[in-house]
Formats: structure tokens, C-alpha cells, sequence
């Protein structure tokens, strides 16, 4: 996340339009705004190759599969993002601007994001009722982190590492291969 922009607490409404004016991308959290960064090219890759791999897998399914050009709303937090992958289903609800109560939720880290993934943002993620699942994706090696929550509500953790293998998603009852996710991505370039 970056710095905060020096403005005075916005309103919902003023966040649009600030996105809108600007062109950009901006987090929301009660008020205040911080500018989004770029990512890498091995973060747009294993992200597109994810949402590839979770629209295979939920093609039959009443399910929808949003990149990062989406936000999220957090009423919980009073907070709107842009996670790098999201999974609605039956209970999620969506609108023009934002989506809310996703089940799953996807994040490729990166060295200037990974502790806040894994550390404030994953406080505010559980906030939401729905989720079940978080998925955090390493760039720099083929190794995948998922959180699940169980009906007790109650996070445990897989982990999966290496090209040959899979991370089983039992909220959706189904699984990933890391060989999918990791599609194209050279480990070995700079």
C-alpha cells in the first residue's frame, strides 16, 4: 500500500469521483485514499493465469471470477480495495462500482506488499462473513499459502510448493495445479 494522499476524509462518493478524475487506482479505508503501484510482469502473469485456472474450474458453477479491476467493498472496515483475484457466489452481491462478500480471495505477494497481505489486510479479509478461502501466491517460487475457514470459523492453512503440485480448495471443492498458476512465469529473470 502507499502513502496516504494529503486530503481531508472522503466520502464514498468523493472516492469515485477522485478514481474517476484520476484515472487511478486508489484503496480506501475509512476516509482516507492511498495510490495504488504497478506490479511486475511475473505478478500479471500468475495473476491472469489464475483467473484462467479458477474460471475452468467454476464453468459450471453459479460463481464469477474478478481481477484487479474490481473493488471490494468492506462495510466491516468501512473499506474498498482491489484484491488481485475474487470469487463470488450465491452469497456475494455486486453493483456498477464494487463487489461485496466474496468467498474466495486471491493475492499474488510482492516484496512491498507481502507483510501487509499477510498481516492488516488478512485482519480486514476475515472481517467478511462470506469468505472461506485466501489464497496468497508467491512470485518469486511456485508456492501457495491457503487460509480456510472451517464453519467453527476457525482459519487453518495448506500450503503447496513446486510446479507438480496441486492446492485443494475445499470451500469450492476444487483444486489447483501450481503448473496452471504459475504458467509462463520465469523464476530465473530479474
Amino acid at each position: 500500500m502507499a502513502e496516504a494522499l494529503p486530503t481531508q476524509p472522503l466520502s464514498h462518493d468523493d472516492y469515485f469521483a477522485l478514481e474517476q478524475e484520476q484515472d487511478q487506482r486508489f484503496e480506501y479505508i475509512a476516509g482516507e485514499v492511498f495510490a495504488m503501484t504497478g506490479g511486475t510482469e511475473r505478478h500479471a502473469l500468475i495473476s491472469a493465469s489464475t483467473i484462467a485456472a479458477m474460471l475452468s474450474a467454476l464453468r459450471n458453477r453459479p460463481c464469477r471470477v474478478y481481477g484487479s479491476d474490481m473493488k471490494l467493498r468492506i462495510t466491516e472496515q468501512d473499506k474498498f480495495c482491489y484484491p488481485d483475484v475474487m470469487v463470488l457466489c450465491e452469497e456475494g452481491r455486486r453493483s456498477k462500482l464494487y463487489v461485496e462478500e466474496p468467498l474466495c480471495i486471491i493475492e499474488v505477494l510482492s516484496d512491498s506488499t507481502e507483510s501487509y497481505d499477510r498481516g492488516l489486510k488478512f485482519e480486514h479479509y476475515r472481517s467478511i462473513p462470506s469468505l472461506r478461502s485466501y489464497l496468497l501466491l508467491n512470485q518469486d517460487r511456485a508456492h501457495a499459502e491457503l487460509f480456510e475457514r472451517d464453519t467453527n470459523g476457525t482459519w487453518h492453512l495448506a500450503e503447496a510448493s513446486g510446479t507438480e503440485m496441486e492446492i485443494k480448495v475445499t470451500s469450492m471443492e476444487i483444486s489447483l495445479a501450481l503448473s496452471d498458476l504459475y504458467q509462463q512465469v520465469d523464476f530465473d529473470s530479474d
